[in-house]
């Protein structure tokens, strides 16, 4: 068993749904940024191409990244989302800074 981190960048107007996915997938946890960039979908109204968006990153046991990874999917196709990129990363340690004590990946 091994510990993934989730990234995704996604629409704004995506949040909401999305978090009711994940919480339906058993995430209990996410973090979410706003942020700005460009690719597939650049904003011509500005002079920069920058669209507001947000990045939601989670932690997951191995096992569960398939039916996460389907809920976002879901959630954007749900809602006609037009951008977005997800990562799936392998993460060597996960530690809680309350107690120092290395994150179970039964707990994820």
């Amino acid at each position: 068993m091994s510990i993934k981190r989730i990234t995704a960048i996604v629409p704004l107007e995506l949040l909401d749904q999305l978090e009711r996915h994940l919480r339906d997938c058993g995430v209990p946890g996410v973090t979410v940024e706003h942020v700005q960039g460009y690719g597939e979908h650049p904003n011509y109204f500005r002079r920069d191409l920058l669209q507001d968006n947000a990045r939601v990153v989670l932690y997951a046991d191995d096992s569960k990244v398939d039916a996460i990874v389907h809920a976002i999917g879901s959630c954007a196709h749900e809602c006609r989302a037009k951008a977005g990129i997800l990562a799936v990363e392998s993460i060597d340690r996960l530690v809680n800074l309350t107690d120092g004590a290395d994150v179970m990946v039964s707990s994820l």
